[in-house]
């Protein structure tokens, strides 16, 4: 029935105007807009969901065009909070104001082919911080009444379609496919083994039901830390916070995008063909796009990396290389990953590798290979979560589905402890030590195991 409907929604963040100064040394800001979605199910707290569009540089009437795909949501609607911030990695970042918003219009409903156009919204300045209000006041005085006022954002809602499952009542991001990391040079797949690269990539939900995790209270202090009871437990609270803000921190260094096929029809013009059995033939080529931009960010295997990583309950999955010669290593890891989240989907440590076993390949690939050569290793080496082994083959149907990494030759989820595994990872932790050693220098450094 249309009341109890689920349907997939397009929501596009156009553009803004007159945004708050909150730099006032050429009166403009750095704006972006951090976006909640919620929905009341009527047995409980509401769902929520988040997204991000990029940061615009220097401006004050920054176009975004930034477009969210959420499945799952009611007939009845949802709630959309878009906060106007800005971007300052030195300090931190500041509210410029907030717009909330309701979907569908009053008396409506959402239904098939339901759609909203570009309107037009007041961003509520008082809800902003003091410092930019004033910015605002000074940078018009200063102009000369040159200086807008008024602040506005223009939002669009378009129902996509009924949602693939209309058992499932729980919210989840569909795309985009959004990765973001720092600003390295992927013009090469490899970067130098001493790098450390924080990375988020959208997964596409929904994430399986079995997939939930919650803390593993082993010690009274780790209860403290997630509930932030008494003095230390706040203290750790706070710490494994501000660590994870800084290592997933938004700066002129990040490199935000979106993947897109159109980089697989690049690869094919320039000649590279479908391989790897037979399977690349009928793989999407959005799943071919995707793979593609995580053997980007794990440099395709090379130098022996190995990372730590978490998949939150919406799909977002957040890894890190790990090694000695990062601090990262000396952290709570996987309570970092998740900014001390209470439950999460899924933990552990992965790598990626060639299917073809070539220790002898070359530091740099020239022309990355298709992903269908690659598998993607992963495990549930978690202390903090400790995910169960029998949800193994869960995660790995859930990775390995059109939608996500089916592009990959082969996707295998292992128990931490499974013998084979961890020698595996010894044998590239071994390699790693000896490209540090030796400096990078020798065909053998740059070998994938």
């Amino acid at each position: 029935m249309s009341s109890t409907a689920l349907y997939t929604c397009l929501i596009t963040i156009h553009r803004a105007t007159n945004v708050p100064v909150s730099d006032f040394n050429n009166f403009t800001s750095d704006p972006y807009f951090h976006i909640s979605l919620s929905v009341n199910i009527g047995n409980g707290a509401p769902q929520i969901l988040a997204h991000r569009t990029r940061t615009e540089r220097s401006t004050r009437d920054p176009t975004f065009d930034s477009k969210w795909v959420v499945s799952g949501i009611p007939s009845r609607g949802f709630n959309l909070a878009l906060t106007l911030m800005d971007e300052d990695p030195g300090n931190h970042d500041d509210k410029l104001g907030q717009a909330v918003l309701w979907f569908p219009f009053a008396g409506q409903t959402f239904e098939e082919g339901w759609e909203s156009g570009e309107q037009e919204y007041d961003v509520h300045k008082r809800k902003g911080e003091f410092k930019s209000r004033v910015g605002s006041f000074v940078a018009k005085a200063v102009t000369r009444e040159k200086v807008g006022h008024r602040c506005r954002v223009w939002v669009s809602v378009k129902v996509v379609g009924k949602a693939k499952s209309q058992t499932d009542h729980r919210i989840y991001t569909l795309g985009p496919r959004a990765a973001k990391a720092p600003n390295e040079d992927h013009s090469q797949p490899s970067l130098k083994a001493s790098t450390f690269v924080a990375n988020r990539l959208q997964l596409a939900g929904p994430v399986p039901t079995d997939l939930r995790h919650r803390y593993v209270g082993f010690a009274p202090f780790i209860k403290a830390m997630f509930k932030r009871k008494g003095i230390e437990g706040m203290i750790l609270h706070r710490a494994l916070h501000r660590q994870h803000t800084f290592i997933y921190n938004w700066a002129k260094s990040t490199v935000y995008g979106i993947t897109s096929a159109s980089e697989d029809e690049d690869h094919r013009q320039e000649g590279e063909g479908d391989s790897g059995e037979g399977k690349g033939n009928s793989l999407s080529t959005e799943s071919e796009a995707f793979a593609r931009q995580l053997l980007k960010m794990t440099s395709h295997g090379t130098h022996g990396r190995i990372f730590t990583y978490v998949i939150m309950l919406d799909g977002e999955w957040r890894f890190t290389e790990t090694g000695e010669e990062f601090s990262i290593q000396f952290l709570s890891k996987h309570t970092m990953h998740s900014d001390v989240s209470i439950e999460i989907a899924f933990s552990g440590e992965f790598f990626v590798r060639s299917l073809h076993g070539d220790d002898t390949s070359d530091e740099e690939h020239t022309s990355p290979s298709h992903p269908s050569e690659y598998e993607l290793v992963i495990d549930n080496d978690s202390g903090t979560y400790r995910p169960r082994s029998d949800l193994l083959p869960t995660l790995q149907a859930y990775l390995a589905s059109p939608e996500n990494l089916a592009a990959f030759g082969r996707v295998i989820a292992m128990d931490g402890f499974d013998e084979k595994l961890k020698k595996w990872k010894e044998n590239r932790t071994n390699v790693k030590s000896e490209f540090r050693n030796s400096k990078g220098k020798g065909r053998e450094n740059g070998k994938v195991v």
